[in-house]
């Protein structure tokens, strides 16, 4: 299809090649050949009277006018997948549709199992796939790569919209056979201890730690990890301990050789917010799993 004689399957070219910053990895991305791409790329040119994206060492990097107009590609494609997408009605019973959630392993286990269990019957056309919170960028939210994200607000991006969707507190976990920890944990005891902790990528702070950074508390982590679900059995027969989610220990079964204290330092509670794209507001099928969501949250949680 053409408008104002350029054709539209170019702007696909040109996104694939400014994000991959190379023309044969968007050719393997678009499944053309290399030269296919380069003649996209050269037809780009010519319309726009711009080099768009030149050599820069083994890179293809976005000249000013590029990157302008890469950014704005990348949202006519997402506007145009919404657009795509969009049906007349949407009936969870008989909907046939994969949606891409993007969460730490910590709201998986205490919220989106129990997404997952009611969907099984209120909407089993419809499939999630989870992505991990610690692989998310700014890109894959702006593409519309994911259709939503379920983290502390501190780290959502600011260009689209998301509601409050549940709330956690915090208690500390020791094994039972510490001997540092016998009937209960004060602050002096708790700063004197190992900690074991979790780092993410991309530089990002869980809550826990982003408040321990900004209030300038400093404890001694003998570990990190990026995963929260993974903390409780690494403290098994060490004298360390944990601050974890309350939430995340009441999953725990009774038998598990972990003691839980109160937390000595006001950790504020966790909020865990519900992101979608801004351009799904009319998708009826994002739209119904987003109340579900709520509707779970305020259910079982």
């Amino acid at each position: 299809m053409r408008v104002e004689s350029l054709d539209l399957n170019l702007i696909v070219a040109l996104e694939a090649i400014v994000r991959l910053r190379s023309v044969s990895a968007a050719a393997q991305e678009l499944r053309l050949t290399q030269p296919a791409v380069s003649r996209a790329l050269s037809r780009l040119r010519e319309h726009f009277g711009d080099q768009l994206a030149v050599p820069v060492g083994r890179r293809m990097a976005p000249t000013a006018f590029g990157a302008e107009l890469f950014a704005r590609a990348t949202e006519l494609l997402h506007e145009t997948r919404a657009f795509a997408q969009q049906r007349p009605g949407f009936n969870p019973a008989i909907a046939v549709r994969e949606f891409t959630v993007a969460a730490s392993d910590y709201v998986s286990a205490i919220f989106l199992t129990k997404v997952f269990r009611k969907l099984a019957s209120a909407a089993p056309g419809l499939s999630i796939r989870i992505v991990s919170a610690d692989i998310v960028s700014q890109t894959m939210i702006d593409r519309g790569d994911l259709d939503f994200v379920i983290m502390p607000e501190m780290v959502l991006s600011a260009r689209h919209p998301r509601e409050e969707l549940f709330r956690d507190t915090f208690v500390c976990a020791v094994w039972s056979g510490n001997p540092l920890v016998k009937d209960g944990l004060d602050f002096a005891n708790y700063m004197a201890l190992g900690h074991v902790s979790t780092a993410f990528g991309q530089a990002r702070d869980s809550h826990f730690e982003h408040f321990l950074r900004t209030s300038g508390i400093s404890v001694r982590v003998v570990l990190s990890m990026p995963s929260f679900t993974q903390i409780p059995q690494f403290l098994v027969g060490t004298p360390y301990v944990a601050t974890i989610h309350a939430r995340l220990a009441n999953t725990l079964p009774p038998e598990s050789p972990l003691k839980f204290f109160p937390v000595p330092i006001d950790v504020p509670p966790l909020r865990e917010h519900l992101q979608w794209h801004r351009m799904r507001q009319h998708d009826a099928a994002s739209n119904w799993l987003r109340v579900f969501m709520h509707e779970v949250a305020a259910e079982e949680m």
